[in-house]
């Protein structure tokens, strides 16, 4: 599995991954890709060594997302020091989490993974505590969520 290194990424490196326009030459894409999986500027990106570039571009090629559907569904995830539960389960949110479930998909058809941190922030709660008791907004923790490793995520996202 020659592709592990990029189980690392973090839910926001996929965000933007995924977000690079198709429409871009591919060097640009590659540039814009660079930048997200090393967490510096489209600048920046475009001074790395070509050596160093082709080798992150190759194993960014390689990643198959698609094995991540083979890790265990975690609903547990620990969030700048606080431990969050992740509720998979439909019928187990809150109203609350219902309806910004509802709010963030309806404003946002056909684009789960644009808002994928939306949307894991409004099934998480404190562990042992109710939706809302972090004293977070929603895009408060969705900003965090985005620094989760997508490993951890992927299965209750899908």
């Amino acid at each position: 599995m020659g592709n592990t290194k990029l189980f690392d990424l973090s839910v926001g490196q996929y965000q933007m991954l995924t977000d690079i326009d198709p429409e871009l030459s591919i060097i640009e894409q590659n540039i814009y890709a660079a930048a997200a999986i090393k967490g510096v500027t489209y600048e920046e990106a475009s001074r790395i060594k070509l050596k160093e570039f082709e080798a992150l571009i190759t194993s960014i090629n390689d990643f198959n997302v698609n094995l991540l559907a083979n890790l265990k569904i975690k609903n547990k995830i620990e969030l700048d020091g606080t431990k969050y539960h992740i509720e998979h389960k439909p019928d187990k949110l809150s109203s609350g989490q219902l309806l910004d479930v509802l709010n963030i998909r309806s404003k946002h058809q056909g684009e789960a993974v644009k808002v994928m941190d939306l949307l894991l922030a409004s099934m998480c709660r404190p562990k042992g505590k109710e939706y809302g008791d972090d004293g977070l907004t929603l895009n408060e923790r969705a900003a965090l969520i985005r620094g989760a490793r997508l490993s951890e995520v992927w299965n209750i996202f899908v």
